[in-house]
């Protein structure tokens, strides 16, 4: 009976241990679909956003406090002030009226969102008396400003539509905080427009001697003018003002804050004059943002310097970081040097053609056109001719000759480069004669190239130039003036030097250009050439340059022009008459 007994107790506790099972799964059940119809449910984003902005204009009127109505009737005022169709008078009319408003005011809402845009307008349409008064209520806040995600939009209106001594009080305020305000990514845009755009050579100075150590944060020196200034009476100041200058740069290197004349022109100042230690720390800190230096002046010479001083890795990083910008920095006005650096330094040419030639072909007839551009193609054909490169960048390029890097022979480096693009350049100019001949500046480029072949290539180039400049249907463009080719200056002068050049081409044996051009000056041809005084010259110089079999068949096809020539008054058609006789 006990066992019954305790069986059935057993059983009644089973039962009991499952219904309550069921019904805490049930209530699980119910909660879970509760949850979920619950969330099926869309939000009213309608009402979300009206809750939002309430919210937001209650927060605004709290901090804003007695100057919130004021604010919202001058926001009135700026909707018709900002239309196109606002007329100048109504203009005027506005913005008397919204500075009655906001007298006294101008410091607390020139940092808000609304209300600077408002402030910007009424600076850029006011007239001088509104802009003084403007400015004197927000001098005091001049640094809060400047640092301020919207004010600082009102300091370059300012800047832009204020008068010098507004200006030069925006810029003064600046001092003692230039390092810290180019380490901040919101402010240093700003002032880097301040440095390049509107401060002085003095203003640009005192910025500038900042960097040099503390000293110099509010005590400026009108006779430093450069870091080696610092030092030049007290030697020993040297190590204590690299150190400093070091430090101030390595708070904006670190941060990638590298777009500002002012840096790069700091860092070129300290490449200079620093040690070869603190030199190769700082190529390490810059071999990735050779891009971004090549945009400027000072800029370009630090990159330069990585390249003449850096490692074999230093180099490998730095192309490496011009994958897909070649182009721009070979079109840039200072960016090309960058390039004729690192084909003067760089021994890897498998590399230098990998990277940078490959980009190079891929743009060669826009790089060509460019007046930068075609200083890269001219130095790969030609490097540090005198004919097409200045004595100052030749001077500046020689700086890296003698670098602990470079291994291989300057002469050995430039052919291997010279190789590896002289034939695409020749089946460019032989594809593409008219662009290539379409102005004096790339005509020159088209001589250097010619100047460089030999055999079956040169022979279609010339072949290309000569139907080219003999097709009476060829124009050169330039303005609004249509050119015959021969009668082009610029081109002219290509074709006079090319064919003096036969002279040199035919001691070594070559084919001349006279050989293949005499081949195409049919009759009409011929007439053309005598009507103008330029294509009388051009013929002038075949009878003068070429070898004796071409010049009698030059002479028998003029033979016939005789009494043409005699009709002629220009001087080229008087020499090439007695040329003839």
């Amino acid at each position: 009976m006990t066992k019954r007994k305790i069986k059935s107790d057993t059983e009644s506790k089973k039962h009991k241990m499952i219904n309550s099972n069921d019904n805490v799964n049930g209530n699980v059940r119910e909660s879970k679909s509760k949850i979920t119809n619950s969330s099926i449910e869309k939000p009213n984003w309608l009402e979300f956003k009206k809750k939002k902005k309430e919210l937001r204009e209650k927060y605004k009127a709290k901090r804003l406090s007695n100057i919130y109505d004021l604010s919202i009737a001058v926001k009135q005022i700026g909707e018709k002030l900002r239309r196109s169709d606002c007329s100048k008078l109504e203009r005027k009319k506005l913005i008397s009226k919204a500075h009655d408003l906001l007298k006294t005011n101008y410091n607390r809402v020139v940092l808000t969102h609304d209300m600077s845009r408002i402030v910007q307008w009424m600076f850029k349409y006011g007239d001088t008396e509104i802009r003084q008064a403007i400015f004197q209520e927000v001098k005091q806040t001049l640094l809060s400003m400047v640092e301020s995600k919207y004010a600082k939009n009102c300091i370059k209106t300012m800047l832009k539509y204020g008068s010098q001594e507004i200006r030069h009080e925006i810029i003064s305020a600046c001092y003692g905080n230039i390092v810290k305000f180019l380490s901040h990514s919101v402010v240093g845009p700003l002032l880097e427009l301040m440095y390049s755009t509107w401060a002085t050579e003095k203003e640009k100075r005192y910025f500038k001697q900042e960097f040099y150590g503390d000293m110099y944060k509010q005590a400026k020196d009108d006779n430093i003018k450069t870091l080696s200034d610092t030092y030049k009476t007290a030697k020993d100041m040297k190590a204590a003002t690299l150190s400093a200058v070091k430090g101030n740069l390595m708070k904006i290197l670190n941060k990638k804050l590298l777009n500002s004349t002012l840096v790069h022109c700091v860092l070129s100042e300290f490449l200079d004059n620093c040690s070869v230690e603190d030199r190769m720390e700082m190529i390490v800190m810059l071999r990735s943002s050779i891009v971004e230096l090549s945009q400027t002046k000072f800029g370009s010479k630090v990159a330069t310097i990585c390249i003449w001083h850096g490692t074999n890795k230093d180099r490998k990083i730095i192309m490496k970081s011009l994958k897909e910008n070649v182009k721009n920095i070979a079109m840039s006005e200072h960016g090309y040097i960058t390039l004729l650096a690192l084909f003067d330094s760089v021994d890897d040419t498998v590399l230098v053609k990998k990277i940078v030639l490959s980009e190079i072909q891929n743009h060669l007839t826009d790089i060509a056109l460019n007046d930068y551009g075609k200083h890269v193609i001219l130095y790969l054909i030609a490097r540090r001719n005198s004919h097409y490169f200045a004595p100052n960048v030749v001077k500046y390029l020689e700086q890296g000759d003698n670098n602990a890097t470079s291994k291989k022979s300057a002469d050995v480096r430039a052919k291997e480069l010279l190789d590896s693009v002289s034939d695409l350049l020749f089946e460019a100019v032989i594809t593409n004669t008219s662009t290539w001949m379409s102005n004096s500046s790339i005509a020159m480029v088209t001589l250097a190239i010619l100047k460089i072949g030999t055999g079956a290539k040169l022979m279609k180039a010339f072949e290309a130039i000569a139907v080219f400049i003999t097709n009476l249907k060829s124009t050169i463009v330039e303005g609004d003036e249509k050119y015959k080719p021969v009668e082009h200056s610029g081109l002219h002068m290509m074709l006079k030097k090319l064919i003096q050049n036969d002279k040199e081409l035919h001691d070594k044996g070559e084919n001349t250009f006279g050989e293949v051009l005499v081949n195409h000056l049919e009759t009409n041809i011929i007439e053309e050439w005598i009507g103008c005084n330029r294509g009388c010259f051009l013929l002038v110089l075949l009878l003068e340059n070429e070898t004796p079999s071409t010049v009698n068949i030059i002479i028998s096809k003029l033979k016939p022009m005789i009494n043409t020539l005699k009709s002629k008054s220009n001087p080229g058609a008087e020499i090439l008459l007695k040329k003839l006789k």
